[in-house]
């Protein structure tokens, strides 16, 4: 009865590993095929142009600006080709790089000089924004709703007195409608990756108008690579009610006109966010606003959106009307986002990151994982660190697991003698069973309890090592040279002797490999199973993890080494410490 349970909870977890990665590849993989053919259609089809409408003649109602674009002609352009057609205003900054476009005012071209694209030092910086005209074009856009007048729009050219903003500085922007309106834009930029935007829009008409600020994040593309349930990518908010998400399909299976709308009182922002980056509008926390997120144009020119609005505003002769708001364009560091949430007082900028439902579990291994760091430098000896500790704090448990596992395996003729004896009966068996455990103080499943208690630990950090900028392009040791990413000194290619690149179950790398023989290592020092098909399962157990860590990050299989490791010279202490257990034959 004992030996069926055992081979059940193996089946049990065999089959839950593998429907996980089931569930975190398989699926993912086929979607991304369809998403690649998407992709490829927005990389080869040239862009449009968004117009931003022309508030002269609108009603005085809460319409926002962007929801009805004018598209010019297609267009397809070098980035660097593009950036130098018009007068911008040069960013510069310890982490960013980009400029402004003086016609239209648009932030669309920003570069992060902290991250390359690929691992090639000679790579260039990770580009988060791009103008209009490149075949990922990505932007944000500061204006003004008026009814009644002309205001600014995207052919507008703003002047300015100053041709570089630096950190810690500010430029200002002037726009004159030619009829007695008057706009001024201030954009200063912090040390990291916050813009704060200052508004000024001043009526020195003879007549009443009404206006109306808003801000808009307006893509044109989706993230590149392949994308995974356990991760979120897409336009999000965060208002009074808590955070909402969706992704880009999510939009897609809107209706052509249909919006997903809320309203903010108590502060909060809406942004679009990639794995890595976000580009998020926080609007003035002491007023009301409203937010909306949507997709417009086809398969080979579809747009996403991430807008918020205030209602509008009265300005009387000769009254001017000032709004601020912020703009985080720039890496999901962690220690950055926390900073802009609890300080800065950001309503959860921080959730940005992706942790997950164990976000109680995530976030302090990322904690403990930067602190190692602080210590010794390098994220994977960081890793061989936790995962000493997380062993040394489940050595009571295993210890006492062990001593279980090694009386079941002294119990196995008292077992066998009570199958044979209540071989038709069941319901006795069972009894029988559990009165012999009780009778000897064993708990049957206290064995598998280090198991248990460690996945959580894994997936904790499986999650860590995919979602936090901290650990892309971190570095080990010798071949290495991404944390985050899978291990590339492949077996299946020789080691790259062979001119081509395995995909899936075929790239197969020489830690996994090793991997799993440590596992099989540390099953054979096990106590035996006197059931011949479940040391069967616990044999074929090595190979399963083998091929499917295989895909996984390659700081995750570190982990699950070393901690193989450690368990293999812990069962050696157990196995040496543990008394010897006098067998009985007699039921």
């Amino acid at each position: 009865m004992e030996d069926n349970r055992n081979f059940m909870i193996a089946i049990a977890l065999t089959m839950a590993i593998l429907l996980g990665y089931t569930y975190l590849y398989d699926a993912p993989r086929q979607q991304a095929a369809e998403q690649a053919r998407q992709e490829q259609q927005v990389a080869q089809a040239e862009q449009k142009s968004d117009e931003i409408p022309d508030f002269s003649n609108s009603a005085a109602t809460e319409t926002l600006p962007g929801q009805n674009p004018m598209d010019a002609a297609p267009v397809s352009v070098d980035r660097d080709e593009l950036l130098t057609v018009r007068d911008r205003i040069t960013i510069e900054s310890p982490h960013v790089h980009g400029s402004i476009a003086l016609k239209g005012a648009r932030i669309d071209d920003l570069t992060l000089t902290d991250y390359k694209e690929t691992l090639d030092p000679d790579s260039k910086d990770v580009a988060l924004l791009n103008p209009v005209g490149t075949a990922d074009a990505y932007f944000v856009d500061f204006n003004w709703g008026v009814d009644g007048a002309k205001g600014p729009d995207k052919n507008s050219v703003w002047t300015t007195d100053n041709d570089m903003l630096e950190a810690g500085g500010s430029v200002t922007l002037k726009w004159d409608n030619g009829a007695g309106l008057l706009f001024n834009r201030t954009i200063s930029l912090d040390e990291n990756y916050m813009f704060s935007v200052t508004q000024e829009v001043t009526n020195t008409t003879d007549a009443a108008i009404k206006v109306a600020q808003y801000g808009r994040i307006v893509r044109h593309s989706r993230p590149k690579g392949m994308s995974l349930y356990i991760l979120h990518e897409g336009p999000m908010w965060s208002l009074d009610e808590g955070m909402e998400e969706f992704t880009f399909s999510d939009l897609e299976d809107m209706g052509k006109t249909e919006k997903k709308t809320a309203t903010g009182t108590d502060g909060g922002w809406v942004g679009i966010t990639d794995k890595y980056w976000l580009v998020a509008l926080i609007p003035d926390p002491k007023k009301d606003f409203n937010v909306e997120v949507y997709r417009r144009g086809d398969d080979s020119s579809e747009k996403f959106y991430a807008n918020f609005f205030h209602g509008w505003t009265t300005l009387k002769s000769g009254e001017s009307y000032v709004e601020s708001s912020r703009l985080f364009a720039g890496a999901k560091k962690v220690s950055l986002l926390d900073y802009y949430t609890d300080v800065e007082n950001v309503k959860m900028l921080n959730y940005a990151i992706d942790w997950g439902m164990f976000y109680f579990l995530t976030k302090p291994i990322f904690y403990l994982l930067e602190l190692l760091y602080g210590f010794v430098g390098n994220f994977g000896v960081a890793i061989l660190l936790l995962t000493a500790i997380v062993k040394l704090a489940m050595f009571p448990i295993a210890n006492k697991g062990y001593k279980s596992m090694n009386k079941m395996k002294v119990l196995q003729p008292k077992m066998q003698a009570l199958k044979e004896k209540y071989s038709d009966d069941k319901v006795k068996l069972q009894q029988a069973t559990m009165e012999l455990y009780k009778k000897e103080k064993i708990n049957p499943v206290s064995g598998c309890l280090p198991m248990f208690l460690q996945f959580p630990v894994f997936f904790a950090l499986y999650k860590v090592l995919y979602v936090t900028i901290d650990m892309r392009h971190a570095p080990f040791f010798g071949w290495i040279k991404d944390l985050s990413g899978p291990d590339t000194m492949l077996v299946t290619n020789l080691f790259g002797l062979i001119p081509w690149e395995p995909t899936g179950f075929l790239a197969l790398g020489i830690l996994p490999i090793f991997m799993g023989f440590t596992m099989w290592l540390q099953m054979q020092m096990n106590p035996s199973s006197g059931d011949p098909m479940q040391r069967k399962i616990m044999m074929f157990m090595p190979i399963v993890f083998t091929f499917m860590l295989a895909q996984f990050s390659v700081g995750l299989v570190i982990y699950w080494t070393f901690s193989n490791i450690l368990g293999i010279l812990q069962q050696w202490i157990l196995i040496r410490r543990a008394d010897p257990v006098p067998a009985k034959t007699k039921a």
